[in-house]
């Protein structure tokens, strides 16, 4: 799309005021568009060319209300994207089990809770939205959310999440931190799984909140600065985090990860290091043992992270596809 453009897009601030705005707001302003932030209400729809819904369109119940409504009595509304960036089932021939539900996720199901962005809510909402036509163009973050959609008739494009500076840089310190989780500790799996690993003698540090500030922002780039090892334990078995590899391979990072399901654009081997729980002990004292074999493995992560996995070029993939949608 040449001309500039209006563009509203939803954003869902986190609990601790970071971040104030989506990374894509960046880019399309840079690309000199027009970026109106909303969060659960479109004023005057017509004001815009494009509604960018970001992330999970489960969180925006208002904003899918006024677009039903525009829709039935067949009002102007902007052209609608939705690039979905949370969980969804894996593909039928994916050999991981389905995703277990913790007690904290069906709560939140029986309540009808926005904040539910279980990989089934997910899905149910995904084929609702399919059903009443009420996006122009369907964008998800991974290969097998592609591959779980076309499953059941649901037609989507795949464009991966892209590196923005705000995830970090490489401040060449000391890394006297030898292994890091980070994310959200309060979900079930991943406290068995750290349980597990510190049974046998690994020492990780665990750390991650929605509510603090220490791990995000400069805070958090100093942190992964120290890292040698990032470990990536996933909220389901066989998901890909693409946020928890950008901030590894951006800070130069070793990510370590459970099996990812269809792992693209991310190579295991070379961009990062794949193991099976039980083989995760042994893994981590091997690259911590040859910092040689670490490094190499780093370099192409970061290379990958900074110079081809750019927030810049997601975002005008997603605008070419607008495009082709409005044509």
């Amino acid at each position: 799309m040449s001309a500039p453009l209006r563009i509203a897009i939803t954003h869902r601030p986190l609990p601790n005021g970071e971040p104030a705005r989506p990374e894509v707001a960046d880019a399309l302003e840079q690309a000199g568009h027009y970026v109106t932030l909303v969060r659960d209400d479109l004023p005057d729809p017509d004001r815009f060319d494009l509604l960018w819904i970001h992330g999970n369109a489960n969180w925006h119940p208002e904003i899918l209300r006024q677009l039903a409504v525009h829709r039935h009595a067949d009002r102007r509304r902007p052209l609608v994207v939705l690039w979905h960036a949370e969980p969804l089932p894996l593909p039928r021939e994916a050999p991981f089990p389905r995703p277990r539900l913790h007690l904290r996720e069906i709560a939140k199901i029986v309540l009808r809770d926005a904040r539910a962005t279980d990989p089934f809510t997910n899905a149910r909402r995904l084929g609702e939205l399919a059903r009443a036509r009420l996006y122009d163009v369907l964008i998800v973050s991974t290969p097998s959310r592609q591959a779980y959609l076309a499953e059941h008739g649901i037609g989507s494009s795949m464009v991966p999440m892209g590196y923005h500076p705000s995830y970090g840089r490489d401040l060449a310190l000391e890394r006297d931190l030898d292994v890091l989780f980070l994310g959200a500790l309060d979900v079930p799996r991943r406290r068995r799984l750290i349980k597990r690993l510190r049974a046998a003698q690994v020492s990780v540090e665990a750390m991650g909140s929605w509510y603090g500030t220490d791990t995000w922002g400069e805070s958090r780039t100093r942190l992964l600065n120290r890292t040698r090892v990032l470990l990536n334990l996933q909220r389901y078995p066989g998901e890909l985090s693409g946020q928890r590899m950008l901030l590894g391979m951006a800070n130069k990072a070793l990510v370590i990860s459970e099996p990812i399901y269809m792992p693209g654009p991310y190579v295991p081997g070379q961009h990062w290091v794949q193991a099976a729980i039980e083989d995760m002990p042994e893994t981590i004292a091997h690259y911590l043992a040859h910092e040689d074999q670490r490094r190499a493995i780093v370099e192409a992560g970061h290379d990958l992270a900074v110079n081809h996995l750019r927030i810049e070029q997601s975002v005008a993939e997603i605008l070419a596809l607008a495009e082709q949608a409005r044509s």
